[in-house]
């Protein structure tokens, strides 16, 4: 396992953002891009909690599952009229950054997105609105 804390900036923000990734080791099979889950935090707590108070990295091991958990403030995951685009942010920009510096699989079956609280109403919505892109 592996854990990389990336810091870069988005284009859509406007901000420098960060989210931490947690991959498997790949070298039983390296060239196979791997299934992730997008894990979405909470109104009251950030993007590191997932690592503080949880077993997400035994999870991770268990099932060789890459896991990438991104800061998103206290946005509502939500497109504002007078503010950011985090809604864009989450839902375009964030997959597509990721896979260009990880090998992630773009298939509907190998991607997985949960959350809580508020990063459970952004997993509803991301499920919702793009059915063909998350399981």
């Amino acid at each position: 396992m592996a854990l990389f804390c990336a810091h870069f900036t988005s284009q859509t923000l406007r901000l420098s953002c960060s989210a931490h990734v947690i991959l498997p080791d790949r070298r039983k099979d390296p060239k196979r891009p791997l299934a992730t889950l997008w894990l979405l935090h909470g109104l009251s707590d950030d993007h590191t909690t997932w690592l503080r108070q949880t077993s997400i990295e035994r999870y991770a091991a268990a099932y060789r599952l890459a896991v990438v958990m991104p800061a998103a403030d206290r946005s509502i995951y939500a497109d504002m009229q007078y503010g950011n685009q985090y809604w864009t942010f989450v839902s375009e920009e964030l997959p597509e950054l990721m896979r260009q510096y990880f090998p992630l699989s773009e298939r509907r079956a190998e991607n997985f997105v949960a959350g809580l609280s508020m990063g459970g109403y952004g997993a509803f919505k991301l499920a919702l609105s793009q059915p063909a892109r998350w399981t």
